[in-house]
């Protein structure tokens, strides 16, 4: 057999599988932003692009909590230096941003594109083995690897390139429609197995479901959330093992494989879509977010009374003039309110130069809160707050 060469096994049909596979292509097609305006909207996909950063970043080591990265994200705005911890966080987001700019459905993920994935992702990190860096930024490895704790042997460099040309064909490959999950599922195992880097594979690997997803439909500049680097360090042990396995090549062990991928991605979109129902929103996250920020004395009584009845308007959105609902009469008094909640990052218009404003919550000390109710509704890992 030859390893280099990668094929989709044909799964059985009615296997459980086969009804994953259903359920993933109605949920591609399926249009969600829904009931939340999209200023609410973006800044929860700001959120979990944050979760899907630091998670990837966890399971290579990285020991960065959830709370310390929150508080880093509410600092962005001064000037604090960053260390390493910091920095292979700050690229993960930078690659996510390069992939939601540089990819559609036309897209070639080609040696170029996955060249400049890994110089993102290694970017001012100290080369390997003592950092998460690389000495060959953007090329295959020059040397042959072993994975630590792991019983294979990545392909000798003798042989890395075909199996790299190989990887490149079979992802942009236009396969049939049925397969086209399972191409994304196989594709990270053999991305891993492949180890083309001399680090930063895992991160690269995870970066190229998320890449995958979008080329095949899942819109998530307009109106999905997805998190696909959940679905592995929500049991990092089993994801290890579930890979370690698929690594016989043999057809039973990459479906399996895949089964195990493709049902975590299913119920890691489904949990997320729910999340995007304006009540729940309003009720489970916002509203309790502004009390927490209240009792921690982060806002006055009237600031909280402005978020609130912003909050529960049906647009979550207000106008200046709306203020005299709260004893602010005059067009100074409004301006000044305004600006003064806007400097403290908590209100934030609608759209660039427009005068009418919703709450910001993603990168402001809101954030704290919405990440506690986040996290007591089940959106988020413990695996994201272990020391």
């Amino acid at each position: 057999m030859n390893k280099a060469i990668i094929k989709i096994p044909e799964p059985s049909f009615g296997s459980k599988l086969t009804t994953i596979i259903l359920d993933l292509e109605k949920i591609r097609t399926r249009f969600l932003m829904g009931e939340i305006p999209p200023y609410i909207f973006f800044q929860l996909k700001e959120i979990f692009q944050m979760l899907e950063t630091l998670g990837s970043a966890r399971i290579e080591g990285n020991n960065t909590t959830l709370y310390e990265y929150v508080e880093k994200v509410i600092e962005s705005g001064s000037n604090i230096k960053i260390d390493e911890k910091q920095q292979e966080l700050h690229n993960l987001e930078k690659a996510i941003e390069f992939i939601e700019k540089n990819t559609n459905s036309d897209t070639k993920i080609d040696r170029a594109y996955i060249s400049e994935l890994h110089k993102i992702v290694t970017k001012n990190l100290t080369p390997t083995p003592k950092g998460e860096g690389s000495k060959f930024p953007g090329e295959l490895r020059k040397h042959n690897v072993k994975i630590a704790k792991s019983n294979h042997t990545p392909p000798d460099i003798s042989v890395l390139q075909e199996h790299f040309d190989n990887f490149i064909e079979f992802i942009n490959k236009n396969h049939p429609e049925q397969y086209q999950l399972l191409m994304v599922a196989i594709a990270h195992h053999r991305f891993a197995y492949i180890h083309p880097f001399d680090n930063g594979n895992g991160r690269v690997g995870r970066l190229l479901n998320y890449a995958l997803l979008i080329k095949l439909g899942f819109k998530v500049q307009n109106g999905r959330i997805i998190n696909p680097s959940a679905v592995f360090y929500s049991n990092r042990d089993q994801y290890y093992e579930k890979l370690a396995k698929a690594d016989s090549l043999k057809d039973s062990d990459i479906l399996e494989w895949s089964e195990y991928f493709l049902l975590g991605l299913k119920n890691e979109i489904e949990k997320i879509d729910s999340l995007l129902k304006k009540d729940f929103v309003r009720n489970k996250i916002l509203l309790p977010a502004i009390d927490f920020a209240l009792e921690r004395e982060n806002i006055t009584e009237k600031e909280y009374n402005i978020l609130k009845y912003l909050i529960k308007k049906d647009e979550m959105a207000i106008k200046a003039e709306e203020l005299e609902k709260f004893g602010i009469q005059t067009s100074l008094q409004k301006s000044r309110v305004v600006r003064r909640l806007r400097d403290k990052n908590i209100l934030q218009p609608t759209k660039p130069g427009g005068r009418i404003y919703t709450i910001r919550f993603a990168n402001s000390y809101l954030l704290r809160g919405v990440i506690h109710f986040l996290e007591k509704e089940g959106f988020v890992s413990d695996f994201l707050n272990k020391n």
